[in-house]
């Protein structure tokens, strides 16, 4: 049977859209960092609403609301207490780097009034169906009752995607210089990086002021993932393996890293006609796609910074 809740954590320019690709075909909907396609937006059955109401809205609030009478006025209301939830289970789960989920969604300016004991409900009270996704988690913030509650046979999954920190870098560069066409969803980005990367006219010179300004959101999510690539409870799957012969790895590989996700979470949809599909140039943020660019850009002197800076990285991550 497939597990109900799913955790995807996926370091920021690792291949995040391509992991929840992979996770929307083996029958999940997304919440969280990725920008998801519309038919993987999160869509709560009318029974899915009743329950979310019972466990997070104040009970005076759920009285005034009835589905048989004024299903229009119970679909908005639970719509906003759904953003509400999300939001209070990203900092349950102590995610960071989350997009500005009330710049995307004013209407939370108007909250529905929350359950007193809603920030002591397990996890298993949120909708199932859904695969979370994080850049990092920070588990020394994460409320230990989840942790307990991940310990559980009936605990969610977790899926660590990781990739090359060097083409994370250069994917980094691309997407805060504006190169791929993209615009950014955090203020922070938007107000301060890019104009700093746009006045550098070269990839070469951008690679090296990313590599110097230690405020970048560069790698400080793969040090937050060390833990997760180590536990035992965790599948790690590499963006080198899920790229496919299309992104310049492999079929065999591909697959390989499909099975051992679906397995992961107990599906039983077959891989061989799910990998054939993971390599989505459509999927938001999608530049190039491809293994190995950092060696046609990186000079002498990114070697030496990159080293100094993130060589421990290479020594836990299976890249040379």
């Amino acid at each position: 049977m497939p597990a109900e809740r799913v955790i995807a954590v996926s370091p920021r320019k690792s291949g995040t859209h391509l992991l929840q690709e992979l996770m929307i075909l083996l029958g999940y909907h997304t919440d969280g960092e990725a920008v998801p396609p519309r038919e993987a937006v999160v869509a709560l059955s009318l029974r899915r609403r009743i329950e979310l109401a019972r466990h997070y809205m104040h009970p005076e609030a759920a009285a005034e609301l009835d589905h048989r009478t004024d299903r229009d006025g119970f679909v908005q209301a639970t719509n906003l207490l759904w953003f509400q939830v999300a939001e209070l289970w990203r900092a349950k789960l102590a995610a960071g780097n989350v997009s500005h989920t009330k710049l995307a969604s004013p209407e939370l300016d108007q909250p529905v009034p929350m359950h007193r004991e809603a920030w002591g409900r397990p996890f298993s009270t949120t909708p199932p169906g859904i695969c979370w996704t994080f850049h990092s988690l920070d588990i020394w913030r994460m409320d230990p009752a989840f942790l307990r509650e991940w310990q559980s046979p009936e605990g969610p999954r977790v899926i660590l995607g990781y990739r090359d920190p060097r083409d994370t870098l250069i994917s980094m560069a691309t997407f805060l210089s504006g190169e791929g066409g993209h615009e950014l969803g955090r203020q922070p980005e938007a107000a301060v990086f890019r104009p700093i990367l746009r006045s550098l006219p070269t990839m070469s010179e951008r690679i090296t002021y990313l590599l110097r300004d230690p405020a970048v959101p560069l790698l400080s999510d793969f040090d937050a993932a060390i833990s997760l690539f180590h536990h035992p409870d965790v599948c790690a799957v590499s963006f080198e393996e899920l790229i496919g012969e299309q992104g310049g790895g492999s079929a065999e590989r591909q697959l390989a890293a499909v099975r051992r996700v679906a397995e992961h979470v107990g599906t039983d949809m077959d891989p061989e006609v799910v990998a054939d599909k993971v390599f989505n140039r459509n999927a938001y943020s999608f530049h190039r796609g491809r293994i190995g660019t950092w060696r046609e850009v990186f000079t002498a002197e990114h070697h030496r910074l990159f080293n100094a800076r993130f060589g421990h990285l290479m020594e836990t991550f299976p890249y040379d």
